[in-house]
């Protein structure tokens, strides 16, 4: 009998963002998406700036085009418009090319999307992080929300054994700009811890100026605290954002993933994984996430429907059958697209 000749493998992943922020979105994507893809292929991180310390112990090596570390074949994942194109995609032969649109920065991705079909003779393959960016762009793409690691999260919500007569908290997690929140959240926190409320702020050294001395109010640096730990020292997740308008938002998903009853701005891609009364609540003014809050507080039953509900949503939103979609899409053939 003649051997069974081994299956080829798969061409080798390079995921390429801008690692300099230890904090940004996006490159917490790549990241996940790396760890998501692991034993379908060899894959490998990049860097077009130097990569902040954190990063370099992960993995990321800086591309140094002069010195011909950069990558070559296989398949290219770019990791955004904020990550800026270079001479030496000319010099490429990659198998496919995809492009993830995670910001709504429309000239420069449309710039973007040109550029790497002239550099590498390739029509990128488009990922949107939302369908409301997939529509907005106008363009055939896959949908694939943020990917992520939710089990830790579910682990520490199945444990978590919240104390007996402890103020209820609410609270968020963010990047540390003023930009990830809406000018009338310090407003809204100040209302909150009047009326008895803690209010815990991961990322939110920024609002200083309009929070510092606040009894009830924690203003905490990003990265202060393990992420699932922090989670589960809530009792209400709470989230909407300045000038900055999400493309998807993870950590609503995450939140939801760790138990929380969600209450967020209705603007941002997370709306679409958001069940309006189920999971939590979408709100468009400063009465009405007051209103929704204030619910919440009074119906500790309602709170832990909404926390369960959230768990299953994450389980099947970032679970093992979402991994499975993601692995055959970004190791497997070129599907073919969502006009």
């Amino acid at each position: 009998m003649d051997p069974i000749a081994p299956e080829p493998a798969a061409p080798p992943i390079h995921l390429v963002g801008r690692f300099d922020d230890r904090f940004a979105g996006a490159e917490r994507e790549l990241l996940a998406l790396r760890d998501a893809l692991q034993g379908c292929c060899a894959l490998q991180l990049w860097s077009v700036v130097p990569p902040h310390a954190w990063y370099a112990g992960q993995g990321v090596q800086a591309v140094q085009p002069f010195g011909g570390r950069f990558p070559r074949t296989g398949v290219l994942v770019w990791g955004g418009a904020h990550v800026a194109p270079a001479v030496w995609l000319k010099y490429t032969r990659f198998a496919r090319v995809m492009l993830h649109c995670n910001l709504a920065s429309w000239e420069r991705f449309f710039a973007l999307i040109e550029i790497l079909r002239d550099s590498t003779a390739l029509d990128p393959e488009l990922v949107f992080v939302s369908q409301a960016l997939r529509l907005t762009a106008g363009l055939p793409g896959h949908v694939v929300y943020s990917p992520m690691d939710i089990e830790p999260l579910l682990q520490a919500a199945g444990a978590r054994r919240p104390a007996a007569g402890a103020p209820l908290t609410v609270g968020r997690i963010s990047r540390d700009a003023p930009d990830k929140h809406h000018p009338q959240d310090p407003d809204l926190y100040r209302m909150l811890t009047a009326a008895g409320w803690r209010v815990r702020i991961m990322g939110g050294t920024c609002l200083a100026p309009q929070l510092a001395g606040v009894a009830g109010v924690e203003l905490l640096a990003a990265g202060a605290e393990e992420v699932a730990d922090f989670y589960q020292s809530l009792d209400v997740f709470f989230y909407r954002t300045g000038s900055t308008v999400e493309a998807y938002g993870r950590v609503v998903a995450e939140a939801m993933a760790s138990g929380l009853p969600v209450v967020a701005g209705h603007l941002g891609g997370y709306a679409e994984v958001v069940s309006p009364g189920e999971t939590g609540f979408l709100v468009q003014s400063q009465e009405e996430a007051w209103e929704a809050l204030d619910r919440l507080a009074h119906d500790p039953s309602l709170r832990a429907s909404m926390g369960q509900a959230g768990m299953r949503a994450a389980q099947t939103l970032h679970g093992g059958e979402a991994l499975q979609t993601l692995r055959t899409l970004y190791c497997g053939a070129a599907p073919s697209l969502t006009s």
